[in-house]
């Protein structure tokens, strides 16, 4: 048997994201697997967050070139994290409320959930503002814990 000298493998090429996504992936990694891990198991949730930055990369253009690229990307992220979580009881009315509820919860302030969601300051504020103080009792019991 002849041996060969040791040859490295070389590393496969490093794929070369938008700058623009990198930029948005920075903003909004933290609060995207924050709202995933108050309603998942940690595995899970950042199966799911990755899963939906994955389909948002992959559709970088079409999404920026929508009108609101921030909304339909929370809008996204949420809907993959609510098609996993316990069944929630909101209505499809209801649900940026419910969104934003969990990130006030989260200790987001309504200007940094505003940020993440791509929603109108003022209209965070009115949805905060016209809520119940607190989450409802099925909802208070999500294991939220500060933002990371």
């Amino acid at each position: 048997m002849r041996l060969t000298p040791y040859a490295p493998v070389p590393s496969p090429p490093a794929l070369a994201l938008p700058p623009a996504f990198e930029a948005f992936y920075t903003l909004h990694c933290a609060p995207y697997h924050a709202y995933a891990h108050a309603h998942l198991p940690p595995g899970i949730a950042s199966t799911v967050v990755k899963k939906a930055f994955g389909t948002l990369v992959t559709n970088w253009n079409t999404l920026v070139s929508s009108l609101n690229p921030t909304a339909d990307a929370w809008d996204h992220l949420s809907h993959e994290v609510r098609q996993r979580a316990m069944p929630l009881p909101i209505t499809t009315d209801c649900i940026l409320r419910y969104d934003v509820l969990v990130l006030a919860a989260l200790g987001y302030t309504p200007t940094a959930s505003a940020d993440i969601t791509g929603r109108d300051p003022s209209k965070i504020r009115y949805l905060t503002s016209t809520a119940p103080t607190q989450l409802p009792p099925d909802l208070a019991k999500l294991p939220i814990s500060a933002p990371r």
